[in-house]
């Protein structure tokens, strides 16, 4: 598709710009809420189809000729390093862009291919990534997030990164409940991230929005793992309460993600 803006205005804390080469996702994470969000194929599986936004590099190109403005948000409502990035190479043309034009960039991606693009991230220090990891379990993950990369080799993205000095943070979202939540399994999560190397994490719960519930159910009800509503609430304050405790033990910085 042909795109007539690169960028929208970002409504997230932190963000003033979100750039979103794709719509849609080839991820197609059972639990993301960026199909009730953008109303984009709801009458499809999530993940079956991607508009890629041909243009885009073309569009920053003209918008950042103005000079850039504030933070850019990279991969708000879709994975800038989804399988599709593989072969268009948009998020890495806005990239090159935005570091040329002196941005500040923040890129928030559940990808190990954003190790393709260390040579502009090097050095950049108006640029952070986040790499998403909300299920260190590997069976769990490959039934809620199926297309995506293993934790492991996200792990070992965000590893690499903290090695090439990449400023770098884990988004441990979303943290789902009754699955994903159980004491012993936020710590090894805590401990894996400072294994990494990384010193900064955020979290966030599960977004229970009409589509993303109905899939992540019917994904987990195949997989015979239940998922017990009334509790998630409840959960969220405990789950929080785990983290900061394990964080700090660790000496990892814990925020809230919203």
């Amino acid at each position: 598709m042909q795109c007539k803006t690169a960028t929208s205005p970002s409504r997230l804390p932190g963000l003033d710009r979100a750039l979103n080469p794709y719509r849609g996702c080839g991820h197609a994470c059972s639990y993301c809420y960026a199909q009730d969000v953008t109303r984009f194929e709801m009458s499809r599986p999530w993940g079956d189809v991607v508009e890629v936004k041909a243009n885009i590099v073309e569009r920053l190109r003209k918008e950042l000729a103005k000079g850039p403005k504030g933070v850019y948000g990279i991969g708000t409502v879709t994975d800038p390093y989804q399988p599709l990035e593989k072969q268009h190479e948009l998020t890495r043309g806005c990239l090159m862009l935005l570091r040329n034009a002196g941005a500040r960039v923040s890129v928030l991606t559940k990808s190990d291919l954003v190790l393709r693009d260390l040579d502009i991230l090097q050095g950049w220090k108006n640029a952070e990534v986040g790499l998403s990891i909300g299920c260190i379990d590997e069976e769990t993950a490959s039934v809620v997030e199926p297309g995506a990369p293993s934790p492991s080799d996200r792990f070992e993205a965000a590893a690499e990164l903290v090695r090439e000095g990449v400023d770098t943070y884990i988004m441990a979202a979303p943290i789902l409940p009754n699955v994903c939540d159980s004491e012993q399994v936020l710590k090894d999560l805590v401990a894996a991230i400072a294994d990494a190397g990384v010193r900064r994490m955020m979290w966030d719960g599960f977004n229970p929005k009409p589509m993303a519930t109905k899939r992540l159910r019917i994904a987990l009800e195949n997989a015979g793992i239940g998922l017990r509503y009334p509790e998630i609430l409840d959960n969220a304050k405990r789950t929080r309460s785990i983290l900061l405790e394990e964080s700090s033990r660790k000496g990892i910085a814990l925020s809230d993600a919203f």
